[in-house]
């Protein structure tokens, strides 16, 4: 058994006519981080690592290009960027 799994915080159940029972619940996963700025997005949300639980992924991360990796001001900033620097090789 790993340790991770040792030390799960566990809910205890008592269904009729048995005993109770320790179930382990799962991590949470955390809130999405940009990866230019570090800072945590505001439009991913953390969810259950649970497979029945989690909600679909046009809930958790924004449909646009780099949608729940780069947050919409540094896509902002590298757009600008990348058009200049293209403008520029026009020349």
């Amino acid at each position: 058994m790993k340790p991770s799994e040792r030390f799960a915080k566990k809910v205890w159940r008592k269904p009729p006519k048995y005993k109770s029972k320790g179930h382990k619940v799962p991590n949470k996963s955390g809130k999405g981080k940009c990866a230019i700025c570090k800072q945590p997005m505001s439009s991913s949300k953390s969810k259950l690592a649970r497979r029945n639980f989690s909600p679909a992924k046009s809930t958790i991360r924004t449909n646009r290009p780099y949608g729940g990796y780069i947050c919409n001001k540094c896509l902002k900033v590298q757009a600008i960027e990348q058009t200049r620097a293209l403008a520029a090789a026009e020349k």
